[in-house]
């Protein structure tokens, strides 16, 4: 959750409970967030995403040694993962469309699936996250990664993650660690934190000093303050790291106007693997920035900036940035009503819906054998 210390004007970000609405710009100041919207335009237009372009990616922590990597064509990671609760939703995909936009320009993937996690935060037992993660793989499998420049693997059977998640305990404080996350009930949730650090120096610990990025969520920007922190550690001298850097997208709100996207309000968000007709029912009653009545809204216009369909659009079911632009204009000037941008984005859900299950039938008996070969010796 975002809070504010009463004591200190401090802005504190809940990396491990999630997020609720976020001030952007005041986030940017507090963590050193670099704006993406100062970084992108020097970019050759070919490497210019439309996350970038479109303000979802709005921020990075040094990334320029990323793309410099790309530019001339030398070794960097993309770092990333999951944790193994439930199914893919709409929300978490804006991770997977950036590990993807990397990964195709020349980085290897490393792909977590963060089962000490979900035991600790979620206590959801070890051999019972087996099948949630076939689905998961499978999901990013159908969504473009490919498995032939990707590391994927369970923390649950990666001994370096383990054993570098405990040495890194061993350099900080709690006071550290509550100041970071927050007063939590037990100490597994601030072991699991300890565990993604390993995690994000997993690539370099396994492949040598080497540019990497970990795009994440803007509830995660304290994470990443203390990752990069720990990495300078005299206790990691060793292994030369080379700081990581980190991407910064825009949390999705609830489709029903909720502060966030969650399994457990389930009005708030939708799978690829739900009914059709359960996700007509939540994008129709979707929050929007429309008027009261039609004739208002011609005659005043609607504001996309507070509507959860255009966010839809905006995120993934609109390709072309000239389109969604020419949407936002007659949205504000009272030309179009939210019943035909809600008919619009139906017809685009339920065409990459279908895609997109085609693709992940065909790779399901490929995310099994991943898994499998990962789960050892769990099963």
């Amino acid at each position: 959750m975002v809070k504010e210390n009463n004591n200190t004007n401090e802005l504190i970000v809940d990396a491990l409970d999630g997020v609720g609405l976020i001030d952007y710009e005041r986030l940017v100041k507090e963590f050193g967030i670099e704006p993406m919207s100062e970084f992108y335009p020097n970019l050759p237009e070919e490497l210019q995403d439309y996350f970038m372009t479109r303000g979802i990616m709005f921020g990075h922590t040094d990334i320029g040694k990323v793309f410099e990597a790309i530019k001339e064509k030398k070794p960097f990671a993309i770092m990333t993962g999951i944790k193994t609760t439930g199914k893919y939703h709409v929300g978490s995909l804006s991770t997977c469309h950036e590990v993807i936009y990397f990964q195709k320009q020349g980085g290897f993937v490393y792909f977590c699936l963060a089962d000490l996690e979900a035991f600790a935060t979620n206590q959801i037992p070890l051999t019972k996250q087996t099948e949630i993660a076939i689905d998961n793989i499978a999901d990013i499998l159908a969504l473009g990664l490919d498995p032939e420049k990707a590391y994927i693997y369970r923390q649950s059977t990666e001994p370096i993650v383990q054993r570098v998640g405990l040495l890194a305990s061993s350099t900080v404080t709690m006071n550290k660690l509550r100041s970071t996350y927050g007063e939590k009930s037990h100490l597994g949730y601030y072991n699991s934190a300890l565990v993604q650090v390993a995690d994000i120096l997993l690539p370099q610990i396994m492949g040598g000093p080497m540019p990497t990025v970990t795009p994440i969520g803007a509830d995660q920007a304290p994470h990443s303050r203390l990752t990069r922190e720990i990495a300078r550690k005299p206790a990691f001298a060793d292994y030369n790291f080379v700081d990581p850097s980190f991407t910064f997208h825009i949390m999705m709100q609830g489709i029903d106007g909720s502060d966030k996207m969650a399994k457990r309000n389930p009005m708030s968000v939708f799978t690829f693997d739900e009914p059709m007709k359960d996700i007509k029912k939540k994008i129709n009653n979707a929050l929007t920035g429309g008027r009261d009545t039609a004739a208002e809204q011609k005659e005043k216009g609607a504001d996309p900036s507070n509507c959860r369909v255009y966010d839809l659009l905006s995120f993934m079911f609109e390709e072309s940035d000239k389109a969604l632009l020419e949407r936002n204009r007659a949205c504000k000037s009272g030309e179009i009503l939210c019943g035909h941008c809600k008919k619009y984005l139906l017809e685009n859900i339920e065409a990459y819906r279908a895609n997109h299950l085609e693709k992940k039938e065909n790779l399901i008996e490929l995310a099994e054998k991943i898994v499998k070969d990962i789960s050892k010796p769990l099963n």
